[in-house]
């Protein structure tokens, strides 16, 4: 199931993106988003494991959808989604690839 890797973890950073616009407190003045969110708190939250997590995370940092670096102030790892619009294409691609998909 490593095709429905990238849509899990799209999903994550939708919902997360949705929340942050609800309460207020983002974009960035940039209209980017940005989490202080490690790696092992996003396989747990996808059910996938570390290294899955990882690779997804490289492949959407080389196509500019995210930007990752190191937080000084909080010590940790800081995502920045570059386009929370073009997170619902790679989210949308699940609807594609299976025939149950409940919202068409």
């Amino acid at each position: 199931m490593q095709h429905l890797s990238a849509p899990a973890i799209a999903a994550l950073f939708r919902a997360l993106i949705y929340q942050e616009r609800s309460l207020g407190n983002q974009p960035q003045a940039d209209g980017t988003f940005m989490f202080d969110l490690p790696i092992d708190i996003i396989a747990r939250a996808c059910q996938l494991n570390h290294r899955t997590v990882e690779q997804v995370l490289k492949g959407m940092i080389q196509i500019e959808l995210l930007r990752a670096s190191k937080s000084s102030e909080t010590h940790g790892d800081v995502i920045s989604v570059l386009n929370p619009e073009e997170m619902k294409s790679v989210y949308g691609a699940t609807r594609d690839k299976v025939d149950w998909w409940p919202l068409r």
